[in-house]
């Protein structure tokens, strides 16, 4: 991964008062051209005319290794207003991108003064308090092979309707995936999620 920065950034990097701020992008969540914009900071941030939202969000140091490749990261959002389990119920982050732009306060209407990191999710954990993302570089995640699946109580994991694993032989043409839709095909034996898991469950990718 290429890190390119114009001298002004390179220039505000270096002031000793200076502090960045970073803006996270999750692309498309949903598969429908829906992205999440969060920053890190205390009030909404507006950069190259896209708002940011505020949200509670620590993250490693970006470092890079000896070969010149961005080493994998971990990052931290709030969980306790539970809209992040929301997300991760319904739809599988796994995979999906992850763009982080490191800015500065006071250069916010230039737009070309930026460092940018992308990386992809590898796998996350949530509880009632937080959602732990692990993200690593294209390069690894292509090398990699894990489990992705979504332990949730009302949401089917199983992403083809009609599939070998759904097993449903109906006329019907759509499911939402919900535990309520499938008893309604009259198909929840082959339900793909886990009404036993307790209310606040544990989301692994």
């Amino acid at each position: 991964m290429v890190r390119e920065a114009n001298s002004d950034f390179i220039e505000e990097k270096n002031k000793e008062t200076n502090r960045p701020i970073k803006l996270f992008t999750i692309y498309d969540y949903d598969g429908e051209d829906n992205n999440l914009y969060f920053t890190n900071q205390r009030s909404n941030v507006t950069f190259d005319s896209q708002e940011y939202v505020s949200f509670p969000i620590e993250y490693d140091n970006i470092s890079e290794n000896t070969q010149g490749e961005i080493d994998s990261m971990q990052v931290t959002i709030s969980n306790v207003s539970r809209l992040i389990q929301a997300y991760l119920e319904n739809y599988d982050w796994c995979d999906k991108k992850v763009s982080i732009k490191t800015v500065w306060s006071d250069k916010l209407d230039d737009t070309d003064n930026y460092i940018e990191d992308i990386f992809y999710i590898d796998s996350y954990t949530a509880d009632a308090h937080n959602a732990i993302f692990t993200l690593m570089s294209r390069y690894n995640v292509l090398n990699v092979v894990l489990p992705r699946e979504v332990y949730s109580r009302n949401y089917c994991r199983y992403k083809e309707f009609k599939g070998t694993r759904c097993g449903y032989s109906g006329s019907e043409t759509e499911c939402d995936r919900s535990l309520q839709r499938c008893r309604e095909l009259g198909n929840q034996r082959r339900f793909g999620g886990f009404p036993s898991v307790p209310q606040r469950p544990v989301v692994t990718g």
